[in-house]
């Protein structure tokens, strides 16, 4: 067996879950009339000026990993959710490079529409979506702070380590987030369970350590693969990130 490009990617076009069954505000857009976004408003009066552009996961599509992010909502926060080319309802196919220039398209349009959007604005990637944002943030000094959950370092990375019994073909050169994450003054918070048997937590480790100053670690005891928000450290959890928001913002 040969590991290639075509196993980091994992999408579906399933719908899963729509944030407006639960009484949210959600405004459907496109960008580049190829990249299928949603613009989501907590249901509370007192909104916060600060948005949130969630990345996520490299399985199924958006519309399954916003549940997880739900709790940004029930806080205040308008949040931003995307899907990369071939997942749910985008156009094209995924790769390596392209989910780079699919995140960096999504947060230029933010950045011209603060009228809508705001100009606080925050990334908060998930898996593959914080290896995405460590790999485009030293595109986007202008955002106030990046949120990297239970990131890898490379997808080569991950492969070679976890079954280095195959041949593993994925790009390595050009394609760490290790390289991209000394050339950003952007704040930075890394979070990781101790327990995630599909992104060992030294990934996380290896990535604050070799980051640019300012910036944050939390490690999570027991937890799985963005397995906070399902236990007994959610409140940990959810303080850290508000705090690291509003500190920043």
């Amino acid at each position: 067996m040969e590991i290639t490009e075509k196993h980091c990617f994992y999408p579906d076009h399933i719908l899963y879950f729509d944030p407006s069954n639960m009484g949210f505000e959600k405004q459907e857009f496109m960008i580049e009339d190829r990249l299928h976004c949603w613009f989501v408003l907590p249901k509370t009066k007192d909104v916060k000026d600060t948005t949130i552009v969630h990345l996520h996961g490299n399985a199924e599509n958006m519309t399954s990993h916003i549940t997880g992010v739900i709790f940004l909502l029930e806080l205040g926060y308008p949040l931003i959710a995307f899907d990369y080319s071939g997942y749910g309802m985008s156009k094209g196919s995924p790769s390596l490079e392209g989910i780079q220039r699919d995140a960096k398209a999504v947060f230029a349009h933010v950045s011209k529409r603060g009228e809508l959007f705001g100009h606080s604005i925050f990334g908060f990637g998930q898996s593959m979506g914080a290896y995405t944002l460590a790999r485009i943030l030293p595109s986007l000094p202008w955002i106030k702070g990046a949120i990297l959950e239970a990131g890898l370092t490379s997808f080569y990375d991950l492969f070679s380590q976890a079954y280095p019994q195959y041949k593993c073909t994925i790009p390595s050169e050009g394609f760490s987030a290790l390289d991209t994450l000394t050339e950003s003054q952007v704040p930075k918070l890394f979070i990781h369970g101790t327990a995630d048997e599909v992104v060992p937590y030294t990934h996380s480790l290896e990535m604050h350590a070799q980051a640019s100053k300012p910036k944050d670690i939390l490690i999570l005891d027991g937890v799985a693969h963005i397995g906070a928000m399902v236990s007994g450290k959610a409140k940990e959890y959810i303080s850290e990130i508000t705090s690291f928001i509003e500190k920043n913002k």
